[in-house]
């Protein structure tokens, strides 16, 4: 009985391999031959070991003990001809070696097999599994259109992971078939079939819609690519207004007919678990999706939103709105409300659309577990690596991942859709970063291609004539300045920003975003981003005006903000006070934070007792977003208040274990108070690392922070030269003092004993070059 139930197991394991890893079709057979072969062998060692002198003979060392092996006594009885002693140990071992020496075989089989075969650098390689690709459809009838390319997605969603299935990524088909086809109309069935190779394709699905008098008529036609055979043929008919009903039956016909020998059980596919039965919603959501590969936000915002007012239930629809939110305005509301309406459905949609809405979602180091599994399972979905680089871009920092992840990320993004607009968006923004001129305009050429009217797209090229445009392409785009729209500001300021020398141009773009005819909002971000410019050019007394003047000025990011600056001395602890009392009065777990660090440096015991002992009560809540935005582990703020109270004690290195055990437990992302207060906690556990004379693991928390392109600066560039003179790299510690000293040339004059330490360390090394 046990046997039996220990076969059951190995063949289920053994089927599982099969499926992974394409084993030949003897694999299973043999196995079985195997365990029949070892239920001979059980059998026999069982009637051996239950003779009544088994044990008396083991006792006298005449024959092995149950359970021993002896290799020398079966090597001594095959070469005296006999058969050695069954035991338990025996029979186990040889159970072991046969379908070690079966899986090895087959290992090697596979192998010899695939061997010499390689995918062409233009080919996209497709997931392990059954990999079925969806053609855009022929439509005859009017108002068809829409269908031809929409089609694709709704099938591959229907059929993706149903009866052992792996629709290969929409994005991805469409993206081959517009480059190897263009425009054509009515491709040759052998040229549209050639796409679905090229992809990587087992199967390729050919369709036809046809609506004609009131019906409308879909056909299917299911082609084999190995052997180029039609596989199955399938069709169904019914009312216009019941297509997504039509699209269900389709799916479950190509299923049955087609592929019944991938999957022992089909079970029922049902289109409303996956999308939505509204016919106004899908339609919404289609011209939607038009709009946000081609980063055409309004657009995309007007159309997801009519699929949401039909379908409220409608997941993809909802995510798809969050994203265009995020785009449109990074401190939206509507962001996380839209975020946690598609979350609530993600359990209807399939593993890669559940996947994408979960990783998205996601806080911590659990969005990037999340996004690799996507990745890995799914490689050929560019939505998949588009949401993984978003991660990285925005939260990489925060767990010290180098910019080489988003880059790769939203590099195989366009590789497999090279039309997908939004992939093209940060790849500029850090091509200005790193002043790589000649990269920005080839990216920002390849993106005019995909849509040379896009809001992004005029950004970016006024970006291009602000920085490396000769004198008069400067003041036409200057003057461009006055009559652009959110879009085309917010692309230019993040795309200067980056860039960072050009500070005037980028406080022009500020002012500019404040004119009267433009949106309370996009007032308030202009006025915020002034303020960060100031910062980033030591002049902190103009960017406290800055903030405290912004249009409906936000007093509790101001004072969080004033507060932050505070506690790493670039505002003086007077300044601070109102910004204390603003605080105090909207407490939350960061904010409390903030207030005992500042009371700690102000010498106020009770207060700083005070904080803990709040921020103690709230552990119990555990990991949580809270109504200020951010995500944040109260134990986590309390360690690092803890943290910054061993520190005023003497006792450092405890600080530091503190501070980086609390680092995890402190979301960082933008906007919020997690992005500021994190930046803040990496800036001083960077510090305390440098003066305890650690520079090796000073040094990524520090560049963690060498970011441009945020709106929160700290003079990191002044302590990276310091870390790398410490670790000897002198040249690159004399760039960094360098670039300090170019930003804060025109600092308060407060802070001049920084910039001078700037000066004397750039002459120090000079000296030391001519030594």
């Amino acid at each position: 009985a046990v046997y039996l139930g220990v076969s059951w197991l190995i063949l289920q394991v053994t089927s599982l391999f099969i499926q992974a890893f394409d084993l030949p079709k003897w694999f299973l057979p043999a196995a079985v031959l195997l365990l029949l072969i070892g239920l001979v062998v059980i059998s026999a060692t069982a009637w051996v070991q239950a003779h009544p002198g088994e044990a008396a003979r083991a006792a006298r060392e005449e024959v092995p003990g149950s359970w021993e092996i002896d290799l020398g006594d079966i090597r001594q009885s095959v070469t005296q001809g006999r058969l050695p002693h069954l035991t338990w140990g025996r029979s186990i071992l040889g159970g072991a070696v046969a379908f070690s020496l079966l899986f090895g075989v087959a290992g090697l089989y596979v192998l010899l097999h695939d061997r010499g075969r390689s995918l062409g650098p233009e080919t996209v390689q497709a997931a392990p599994g059954t990999a079925l690709a969806v053609l855009p459809f022929r439509v005859v009838g009017p108002e068809m259109e829409l269908w031809r390319e929409g089609m694709v997605d709704l099938l591959s969603t229907n059929l993706d992971g149903a009866a052992g299935m792996r629709a290969v990524a929409p994005r991805t088909v469409l993206s081959r078939w517009h480059e190897e086809l263009g425009e054509t109309a009515e491709p040759a069935d052998s040229q549209a079939l050639r796409v679905a190779r090229d992809v990587g394709a087992r199967y390729a699905l050919l369709g036809g819609m046809v609506a004609l008098g009131g019906e409308v008529r879909l056909s299917a036609q299911v082609f084999d690519l190995r052997s180029g055979k039609l596989q199955a043929e399938t069709q169904v008919k019914g009312a216009p207004d019941s297509i997504p009903a039509l699209v269900d039956r389709l799916s479950l016909e190509v299923m049955r007919a087609a592929l019944p020998h991938e999957s022992g059980a089909l079970g029922g596919v049902d289109l409303r678990s996956v999308s939505t039965s509204s016919l106004p919603a899908l339609k919404a959501y289609l011209s939607g999706e038009q709009a946000f590969r081609g980063s055409r936000w309004e657009d995309a915002k007007v159309d997801f939103t009519r699929a949401v007012d039909a379908d409220s239930t409608f997941a993809l629809a909802l995510y798809r709105l969050s994203l265009t939110y995020g785009w449109l305005d990074p401190t939206s509301p509507q962001i996380e409300e839209y975020g946690k309406r598609a979350l609530r459905f993600a359990d209807r949609l399939p593993e890669r659309g559940a996947l994408l809405l979960r990783g998205g979602a996601a806080s911590g180091r659990e969005a990037f577990a999340i996004l690799d599994s996507l990745t890995t399972r799914y490689p050929d979905d560019a939505d998949g690596w588009y949401e993984l680089g978003e991660a990285y871009v925005h939260r990489g920092r925060q767990f010290l991942f180098p910019d080489e992840r988003y880059r790769q990320a939203f590099h195989k993004a366009i590789e497999l859709d090279p039309s997908f607009g939004s992939a093209y968006i940060h790849l500029i923004g850090d091509a200005f970063q790193r002043a790589d001129s000649a990269e920005a305009r080839g990216l920002i050429a390849r993106y005019a291609k995909i849509e040379p009217t896009s809001p992004e797209t005029l950004g970016s090229e006024l970006s291009l004539a602000l920085t490396w445009g000769d004198a008069e392409t400067r003041k036409e785009a200057v003057a461009a300045l006055d009559t652009a729209g959110r879009a085309e500001l917010s692309r230019v300021w993040l795309d200067l920003l980056s860039a960072g020398d050009f500070w005037q141009e980028i406080l022009t773009v500020s002012r500019a975003m404040q004119a009267e005819r433009l949106p309370l909002d996009l007032r308030q971000r202009g006025a915020l981003n002034a303020a960060s410019v100031l910062t980033a050019r030591g002049r902190m007394k103009e960017a406290r005006k800055a903030l405290l003047t912004a249009p409906a000025v936000d007093l509790v990011r101001a004072s969080r903000d004033i507060l932050t600056w505070s506690l790493v001395g670039m505002v003086d602890r007077s300044s601070a006070e109102s910004a204390v009392t603003t605080l105090a009065s909207e407490p939350s777990p960061l904010r409390r934070l903030l207030l005992g660090a500042h009371a700690l440096a102000a010498g106020n015991q009770a207060e700083v007792g005070r904080q803990l002992g709040a921020l103690d009560s709230l552990a119990p809540l555990g990991l949580k977003r809270f109504e200020t935005g951010e995500w944040v582990d109260p134990r986590a703020a309390a360690e690092a208040l803890r943290a910054y109270v061993e520190d005023g004690k003497g006792d450092r290195s405890g600080a530091i274990r503190r501070l980086e055990a609390a680092l995890a437990g402190i979301g960082g992302g933008c906007p919020g108070d997690g992005c500021a207060v994190h930046a803040l906690l990496r800036f001083q556990l960077g510090r305390w690392l440098l003066e305890n004379g650690d520079a090796a693991r000073a040094e990524p928390y520090f560049k963690s922070l060498d970011d441009r392109a945020s709106y929160f600066f700290l003079p990191t560039a002044l302590y990276l030269g310091k870390t790398y003179e410490e670790l000897g790299n002198l040249a690159e510690a004399r760039r960094q003092y360098e670039l300090f000293v170019r930003d804060w040339q025109d600092c308060d004059p407060e802070l001049r004993p920084l910039l001078d330490d700037a000066r004397q360390s750039i002459a120090r090394l000079k000296e030391v070059k001519k030594l």
